[in-house]
This record gives structure tokens, sequence and C-alpha cells, in this order.
């Protein structure tokens, strides 16, 4: 085979990982609601709202119903946001709220597929701006 060439012969594997609750230990979008209060995309309404949406979460007393109205809130929630001023909050606050929070038994399965050559893709219903980083 030559360099820089894929062999298209061979299949592609990938891992999937959700990342709420898989990944790491909570919600990703309810995890910034502090800092989106900060950053002034909240009102405090919102944020107690939030942290309680979290407890019930983390809890696991939702059912799909109550998860569909957490999800349509959320969306509503951050409807008109701008867009790089929730990129900046996440990129200020990430490592000290997300890297606690993150599973050794996920980073370790992470690391062992990307050690295997396969891709690995983590999935999530919160927005590009919080999953992506």
């Amino acid at each position: 085979m030559l360099r820089g060439v894929e062999n298209h012969s061979l299949p592609r594997a990938a891992a999937f990982f959700d990342l709420d609750k898989t990944v790491i230990a909570k919600s990703s979008t309810l995890t910034f609601s502090k800092s989106f209060y900060q950053g002034g995309l909240i009102n405090r309404r919102a944020a107690l709202r939030t942290a309680y949406a979290q407890f019930v979460f983390l809890a696991g007393g939702l059912d799909h119903d109550q998860m569909e109205r957490m999800r349509e809130y959320l969306s509503a929630l951050c409807r008109g946001w701008n867009v790089q001023q929730v990129r900046e909050i996440v990129a200020e606050t990430l490592h000290d709220l997300i890297d606690p929070i993150i599973y050794d038994e996920a980073a370790s399965l992470i690391e062992e597929h990307h050690a295997a050559g396969r891709d690995v893709v983590i999935v999530s219903t919160s927005g590009a701006e919080v999953v992506e980083p």
C-alpha cells in the first residue's frame, strides 16, 4: 500500500459512546448552567430549574416523556444565544467542570479503541458547542 493512500478493502470500525451518564457522570448541558448564569445567558430561575433537573437526571428518575420535556425546555432556553459566547464560556470552564466527572472506565475504553485504530464517536443530544470541546 502506498503511503497516504487509504486501504478501502478493510472495514473501518468505530466505537460509539453516549456522552451523558456514560462518558461523564452528569448531563453535559446542565453541568454548564452555573457558568451560563454567570455569563448572563440564563436567569436565576432558569439556573435553579436546571439544577433541579440535574438532580432528577442523576437520580435516574426520568422516564422517556420527562426526558423529552427536559430536552424541549433546554432547546427553548438556549434559542437565540450567541454561539461565540457559549463557546467562550465552555472553553473557559470545560476542564474545571468536565474533567472531574469523566468516568475512568470510559476514558480507558476510549484510549483502548484509539490504540486499536478504531474511530471513537461521542453522541449527545446536547449542542455541538458543548459537546465538541
